[in-house]
């Protein structure tokens, strides 16, 4: 921990960074349906408070950064800022669903009366109500919340542990969306400023500072608005990996063996038993255990019936996502950045032969290419340094991801700009590299609204999807295959805290 006074420059991150936390808070304690001013007095005691700590914690090697890099630190200090506004502003939306115009995409319709977490809910709903299936389809179609229309719900029923707290506490939709809003974001913060901390050192020292450029990009800021758990099954997937290699593998394993509900983390228990490491495994395996029997005593074992009688053969034959087929809705298909997806955008522009049973091969096949692909990073893992690692378990989850026959475009893309932004903290800096990497941060949050661009409908809207796809899965790809550097010079378990914990 830093002693010394803290610089002009570190004060004025720490109070960024505290401002994008009582933002955050904000919308937290409003769902409480507070007042007014003690949610303003609570956001400036969230800001105020931790202030003085960030600041005293932030790295000494950032003292004078604005006279040694005057136009980067100008650069960076604009970026900061709009990631603040743009965030500013998604938290009205968040917390008045009246205040459209604040929402990320305030054109389009679709996103505005849209939300993911409204399928968490129902579901919580359906559980606590006792529905015999929960997953049935005919529960969420054609059903409204307020502006929303409810969505389908998808995941295992360890799931619903979040949203049946919220039912529990007595709280409506409008209030656990809000509150999910803020706990998301908060928690989401949380790994990424957790899992450069981790990193240290002058690679970790940039990847802090390209965690602004991550926030405001569109999938960061669109899918904190629409509540898709996909943010938080990456993040908390990672940052598990940074605690099991810091030897906390049951906090590690608290994380992890939640986000594997989630299903495509999984593909890091593989690795956990390709790298020897056996407490993290257990850990997470008995932390899954508990979740389930936790779930299994508050809501009974209809939901775990209806997974295993109707649920999973719907997804296994493909026919959750039959929607998929129709050549009406190719603009749909379009915005599938899964590997499998690429037989339903190819349907959807006419070519014969694209086949539900294709998706399913594609779907095993793409498996078989990860489970390879992670035993080669689990391999080399002992010659990667912390950034490298870093970015290699980011990117083994958005392959692991990629293999859903449905991705959307917003949820898939988190991983790459996370993997983006480890990789660019790690490689020595010119002009050239810098003007390369910021063309493929454009490429990277490029999520294409559903109206409001000319690329509504139309061959372009499948080539600027392509291109973003192409541009992701190449990167993830680039990541685990690129031969390791070497280890960092200093022990796997040491901790010198470059950034601070905001959790």
């Amino acid at each position: 921990m830093h002693i010394d006074a803290p610089s002009f420059e570190r004060w004025t991150i720490a109070a960024l960074l505290s401002l994008l936390i009582a933002l955050l808070v904000a919308a937290g304690v409003s769902a409480l349906h507070l007042p007014a001013a003690a949610v303003i007095g609570i956001a400036l005691v969230a800001f105020a408070l931790p202030t003085p700590s960030i600041a005293r914690r932030l790295p000494a090697e950032w003292d004078g950064l604005r006279k040694r890099r005057p136009v980067l630190s100008l650069l960076w200090f604009g970026l900061a800022l709009i990631a603040l506004a743009r965030t500013a502003g998604l938290t009205l939306f968040m917390i008045d669903t009246a205040e459209q115009a604040y929402s990320t995409f305030s054109f389009d319709p679709f996103y505005i009366g849209h939300s993911c977490y409204s399928g968490y809910w129902r579901a919580a709903m359906l559980a606590h109500e006792h529905a015999p299936n929960l997953y049935d389809p005919a529960l969420y179609n054609g059903v409204t919340q307020g502006i929303f229309r409810l969505d389908e719900f998808l995941y295992l029923p360890q799931f619903l542990l979040l949203p049946m707290l919220g039912i529990a506490a007595g709280a409506d939709f409008d209030q656990m969306r809000t509150a999910w809003y803020a706990i998301e974001g908060l928690a989401l913060l949380a790994c990424l400023v957790w899992t450069a901390r981790w990193v240290g050192q002058r690679a970790g020292r940039h990847a802090g500072l390209l965690l602004p450029a991550v926030w405001l990009s569109t999938p960061v800021l669109l899918t904190l608005q629409l509540g898709n758990f996909h943010l938080l099954a990456v993040a908390l997937s990672a940052a598990a990996m940074a605690l099991f290699w810091r030897e906390r593998p049951v906090l590690g394993g608290a994380l992890l063996g939640f986000a594997v509900f989630k299903l495509f983390p999984g593909i890091l228990g593989i690795y956990l038993i390709a790298t020897r490491r056996w407490k993290a495994l257990g850990w997470t395996l008995a932390f899954s255990l508990l979740y389930t029997v936790l779930t299994y005593l508050w809501l009974g074992d209809a939901p775990f019936r209806a997974l295993l009688e109707f649920h999973l053969h719907r997804l296994g034959s493909g026919e959750a996502w039959a929607f998929l087929e129709l050549k009406e809705l190719g603009f749909v298909a379009a915005i599938n950045d899964s590997v499998p997806g690429l037989v339903y955008k190819l349907n959807a522009l006419g070519v014969p032969g694209m086949s539900r049973a294709l998706v399913q091969q594609v779907s095993w096949a793409w498996t078989v290419v990860v489970v390879a692909l992670t035993l080669l990073a689990a391999r080399r893992a002992p010659r990667m340094s912390r950034i490298e690692l870093a970015a290699t378990w980011v990117a083994l989850l958005g392959l692991a991801a990629a293999r859903s026959p449905f991705l959307p475009d917003h949820t898939g893309l988190f991983a790459p700009v996370w993997a983006w932004s480890l990789v660019a903290a790690g490689a020595a800096m010119t002009g050239r590299r810098a003007a390369l990497l910021t063309l493929l941060w454009l490429a990277l949050a490029a999520v294409l609204p559903f109206t409001g661009t000319p690329l509504d409908q139309g061959a372009g809207r499948y080539i600027v999807s392509g291109i973003s796809q192409a541009a992701s899965l190449a990167l993830l790809l680039w990541i685990v295959l690129r031969r390791p550097a070497g280890p960092d010079a200093r022990p796997a378990d040491s901790a010198k805290p470059y950034l601070p914990s905001t959790a």
